[in-house]
């Protein structure tokens, strides 16, 4: 991690992206129950669903400070990708928007069925 990322208060996650932990993580699951992954993280973590567009697979969540921005990909019937954007509302992020995605990803990966991580390049 850069001296600059470090003070971004954005973290955006992506399929081949430098930082090998911000790589988007694959599911053995369907966009509903990705969804219903997501809803549970929501409640656990007390965000606020404010829209579910099922046409994009994106779901925006707003916390105490930030937003959050989460996409969900089928790329077959069975197998979805996740990845996410998060917006600190703050002058300086201090690793925070890092720590809330890994936060975020390993809650997904204890309640889904992880399956890996940046497979289709």
């Amino acid at each position: 991690m850069g001296i600059m990322s470090y003070f971004s208060t954005t973290c955006e996650t992506r399929e081949l992206h430098p930082d090998a932990q911000l790589r988007t993580r694959y599911y053995r699951n369907n966009f509903k129950q990705c969804l219903e992954g997501l809803k549970q993280y929501a409640e656990e973590e007390h965000l606020e669903i404010r829209n579910v567009n099922t046409d994009h697979g994106e779901v925006y969540m707003l916390g105490n400070g930030y937003d959050m921005i989460v996409t969900v990909t089928q790329v077959t019937p069975i197998e979805a990708g996740i990845d996410t954007k998060i917006n600190l509302f703050a002058l300086s992020g201090l690793g925070r928007p890092k720590k809330r995605v890994l936060g975020m990803y390993k809650f997904l990966n204890s309640t889904l069925n992880f399956k890996g991580v940046s497979l289709h390049p």
